[in-house]
C-alpha cells in the first residue's frame, strides 16, 4: 500500500448558507471553478455525507472532497484532499468501525502524469482523515466506481483496469482489509472490448453481486456496441455466474439494487435502433441475473442517463437521472440537460416524472443540470445530487455542486390549507366550507388528502389519496345546536401536514376585545396577547402588524425584532367568525444594540463567536485565538424571563491556534426543537463564563 503526504483542509462551517426550507434546489459552494457531487449517504440524524470533486480553470487538476451537511444544507464540516497529484472520488459508504469509506482514483504526481491507481480515503465522523489506501496494479491505470463492506470487516472496491496486459479496459476488483491494505485482486478478462464494473452489493452468503458494462466499443460509429452485465462472485472473487444482456446498439449498466422478490433492478442507458442517442433504461432480472423485462424512457427526441433506481414499498420504482431535448442545428447536436425523477408502477410503466433546474441560465445561454446519485430521506422524500453547469459564453463556463430535495411526489412544495366559511341563509343551520388549499394534489398518483373536522363531534370528512375521490371544493355541513365550533381543515401530502382552524358561531355573538402588552429586550419585543372573547381554541385568530414594514404574523404571542429604535404603531386584529376587534398602540423601542442588565458582562469578552444569528436548527460556538481549547463547554439558553430551556455539555473540535495556524475550536447545539423567539445564551468552561449574548430562533 502506497503512502502519500497530503494537504488536507478540514473546515468546520457555522454559517447558514441558504434560506432554510424543507424542499429546495441549491448550489453548494466549494470555492472552485468546477465542482460536483458524485455520491450521497443519508445518515440516521437526517444529515447527509457527500463525496465529489472540484478543480480550477488553471490548472485543470482535480481534487476530491467530502462534506457533511444538515438536511437544510448547512455545512457541518468539509474536507478537501489537496495533494501533489490528482484525485477523484465516486462513492462513499458507512465503514465498519464508525468511520466512512470512499473510493476513486489517485495519481501521485500530477506534473509527471504518473499512473492513476484505485484509492480509498477513510475519514472519521468529523471529516478528519484516518487512513489513505492507494492500491491497484503498479504499472497500470485503474479506477474504482463503487465500494462495499465485507463480512470480515474489510471492503471490496470495483471498477476497471487499463493496460494490465490487456488491450482494453478490464473488469477489476480489489479486496481490502480493515485497515485498507490490499488483500487480493481479481482481473476478469472474459469479455471483448472495454469493460467496467459500476456498482457492487454484498450478497447474504458473503459473496458479491456486480453490475457494469462489457463489450463496449466506441470506434465503429454509427454502430457503437455495449452490453449490460450482471455477475456474482464468491467471497474470494471467483465467478459463480455472469449474465450479459443486449437490449440495443449501445447498452451500459450503471447502477442496481435488490428487489423484494430476490432479483435485481438495473439502472441502464441504451441507444436503441443504432440511434447513437442514449436514453434511460431499466432492466428487471431474477435472482440469478436472467432477463425478465426492460423499459426505456424519454424516447421522443431526447437523450439522457440513469443515476439510480430503487424499488418502493408498493412494488413500483423511483428512477433518477439527467435528460435533455436534442436540437439539431446543421451538423451539430445541442442538448439542454435537466435532472429528472421518474416514478413507475411494478411493471416499469411511468406514473409521473419531474424535471429540476433551468436549461437557460442567467446569461441567456445553455445551463445543464446533471444528476449523479440520489437517496431516500427520512421524511419520505428524496435528495438528488450532481452538478449544475452555467455557460457564461460560448467558451467560458462554470459548474457547481448541485442538490435537489423533494417530497415523496418529487415536488418542492408543501401543502397550504386554506378555506372560507359561508354562513347559512336565514332559517338554516347549514354552513358551506369552500376549500381553497394549494399544493395538496388529492387526485394524483401518490397525492395528498384532506381531513375536515366540523368541531361538533360528527364524523370527519375525508377525501383524496387512500379515500374517496375529492369531487367538489364546496362542502355543506348542518349544525344541530347553537354554539361556537372549531372547523379544522388538514391538507396532507407525503409527511407534510398544513392545518387551518376557523370558528363557526351559530346563534352566538362572540364580541372579541383585542388587547396586548409588551416587553423590550434589546430590540427584541415580546408581545403578550391579553384579548378577551378571542376563542383561539375554537378557531378565533389574530393578525399582528408590527408597523415597520415587516410581514404580518398570526402567532398568538409573537416575539418581533426591530432593527432601529423608534415608535412603531403595532396593530393587533382579533377575528372570531364575522366579529372583528382592532387594537393599536405605539410601541417604543429604545434598546436596539443594548444588552439587558440580566445578561450584561461576561469574563470572556469576544472570545466566542456565535452563529448563525438568526438561527434555525443548529447554533455554532467558535472559540477564537486560544492556544489551548477547553476540553468541555457548558452552553445554556434562557428565555427573556430568565427560564433555562436548554443546557448542553459539548466538546469543541479544533486544534490550537497561533499566528494563523490551526483551526478554531467549534461546537454545535441543536435548537430545532425550541419555539420561535429571542433567547439569551451563556457559554462556560470550568466555571469561567466565556461569553453571554442574545440569539433569535426563526423558522
Amino acid at each position: 500500500m502506497k503512502r502519500l503526504f497530503l494537504k488536507i483542509y478540514c473546515f468546520l462551517y457555522c454559517t447558514c448558507l441558504f434560506a432554510q426550507s424543507k424542499y429546495y434546489e441549491k448550489i453548494l459552494p466549494l470555492w472552485a471553478d468546477v465542482q460536483d457531487i458524485q455520491s450521497i449517504l443519508a445518515l440516521p440524524d437526517s444529515s447527509f455525507l457527500l463525496v465529489g470533486n472540484y478543480t480550477y480553470v488553471e490548472p485543470v487538476k482535480w481534487f476530491a472532497h467530502t462534506t457533511k451537511i444538515t438536511k437544510h444544507t448547512d455545512i457541518v464540516w468539509q474536507t478537501l484532499f489537496n495533494n501533489a497529484g490528482e484525485s477523484l472520488l465516486f462513492d462513499i459508504i458507512q465503514g465498519n468501525f464508525g468511520h466512512y469509506a470512499t473510493t476513486g482514483t489517485l495519481a501521485e504526481d500530477y506534473i509527471g502524469n504518473s499512473i492513476n491507481a484505485m484509492c480509498s480515503y477513510f475519514i472519521n465522523n468529523v471529516g478528519l482523515l484516518q487512513n489513505l489506501s492507494n492500491y491497484g496494479v503498479v504499472t497500470s491505470d485503474s479506477r474504482a466506481y463503487s465500494i462495499t463492506r465485507t463480512s470480515d470487516g474489510g471492503y471490496l472496491s470495483v471498477g476497471y483496469l487499463v493496460n494490465g496486459g490487456y488491450s482494453h479496459y478490464t473488469l477489476y476488483a480489489v479486496k481490502l482489509g480493515t485497515d485498507g491494505s490490499k488483500q487480493w485482486e481479481k482481473i476478469y478478462p472474459i469479455f471483448d472490448s472495454h469493460c467496467t464494473f459500476r456498482e457492487v452489493i454484498t450478497a447474504p452468503d458473503g459473496g458479491y453481486y456486480l453490475t457494469g458494462s462489457v463489450n463496449m466499443n466506441w470506434n465503429d460509429f454509427p454502430l457503437d456496441q455495449g452490453n449490460i452485465l450482471l455477475m456474482k462472485i464468491d467471497a474470494i472473487g471467483n465467478v459463480l455466474w455472469s449474465k450479459v444482456h443486449n437490449v440495443g446498439s449501445m447498452d451500459q449498466g450503471l447502477n442496481f439494487s435488490r428487489t423484494a422478490d430476490g432479483g435485481f433492478i438495473v439502472g441502464c442507458v441504451s441507444a436503441l435502433s443504432n440511434s447513437q442517442i442514449f436514453r434511460p433504461y431499466i432492466l428487471k432480472a431474477d435472482s440469478v441475473g436472467n432477463f425478465m423485462w426492460g423499459r426505456q424512457y424519454f424516447t421522443n427526441g431526447g437523450r439522457g442517463d440513469n443515476s439510480g433506481v430503487r424499488q418502493l414499498n408498493d412494488g413500483g420504482y423511483i428512477i433518477c437521472g439527467s435528460y435533455g431535448a436534442v436540437n439539431t442545428t446543421g451538423t451539430s447536436i445541442q442538448t439542454q440537460i435537466e435532472m429528472y425523477l421518474l416514478r413507475t408502477d411494478a411493471t416499469g410503466t411511468p406514473l409521473w416524472y419531474r424535471i429540476y433546474g433551468n436549461p437557460i441560465n442567467n446569461f441567456g445561454g445553455y445551463a445543464h443540470d446533471y444528476a449523479y446519485d440520489f437517496t431516500p430521506t427520512l421524511d419520505g422524500g428524496y435528495m438528488i445530487v450532481g452538478r449544475k453547469d452555467s455557460m457564461l459564453s460560448a467558451s467560458e463556463g462554470y459548474a457547481y455542486a448541485w442538490l435537489v430535495k423533494t417530497n415523496c411526489m418529487g415536488l418542492l412544495t408543501v401543502p397550504q390549507a386554506s378555506f372560507t366559511l359561508v354562513p347559512p341563509a336565514s332559517g338554516s343551520n347549514a354552513y358551506t366550507l369552500i376549500n381553497q388549499s394549494q399544493y395538496a394534489y388529492p387526485d394524483s398518483i401518490d397525492g395528498g388528502h384532506y381531513i375536515v373536522n366540523w368541531g361538533d363531534g360528527s364524523a370527519p370528512f375525508l377525501c383524496g389519496q387512500g379515500f374517496a375521490p375529492c369531487t367538489q371544493d364546496n362542502l355543506l355541513h348542518t349544525y344541530q345546536a347553537p354554539g361556537i365550533y372549531p372547523v379544522t381543515l388538514q391538507a396532507i401530502v407525503c409527511n407534510d401536514t398544513s392545518t387551518l382552524t376557523r370558528a363557526v358561531c351559530l346563534g352566538v355573538e362572540p364580541n372579541p376585545q383585542a388587547q396586548y402588552t409588551y416587553n423590550d429586550f434589546g430590540g427584541a419585543v415580546q408581545f403578550t396577547n391579553l384579548s378577551q372573547n378571542a376563542y383561539f381554541a375554537q378557531g378565533g385568530y389574530c393578525v399582528w402588524d408590527f408597523g415597520d414594514g415587516s410581514p404580518t404574523t398570526t402567532q398568538i404571542n409573537p416575539t418581533h425584532t426591530f432593527t432601529e429604535n423608534g415608535n412603531y404603531p403595532v396593530t393587533l386584529t382579533v377575528v372570531v367568525c364575522q366579529d372583528t376587534s382592532v387594537y393599536m398602540q405605539f410601541v417604543q423601542v429604545q434598546t436596539v444594540g443594548v444588552s439587558p442588565p440580566f445578561f450584561e458582562g461576561g469574563q470572556g469578552g469576544e472570545q466566542v463567536v456565535v452563529y448563525p444569528n438568526p438561527a434555525q436548527n443548529l447554533l455554532h460556538f467558535t472559540l477564537q485565538n486560544t492556544l489551548t481549547p477547553p476540553a468541555g463547554w457548558s452552553v445554556s439558553l434562557f428565555t427573556p424571563a430568565g427560564q433555562r430551556v436548554l443546557h448542553s455539555v459539548v466538546s469543541p473540535v479544533g486544534t490550537p491556534t497561533t499566528a494563523g495556524v490551526g483551526t478554531p475550536a467549534t461546537a454545535s447545539v441543536e435548537i430545532g426543537h425550541l419555539p420561535v423567539g429571542i433567547y439569551f445564551y451563556t457559554v462556560q468552561s470550568g466555571g469561567v463564563v466565556l461569553a453571554r449574548g442574545k440569539v433569535a430562533v426563526v423558522r
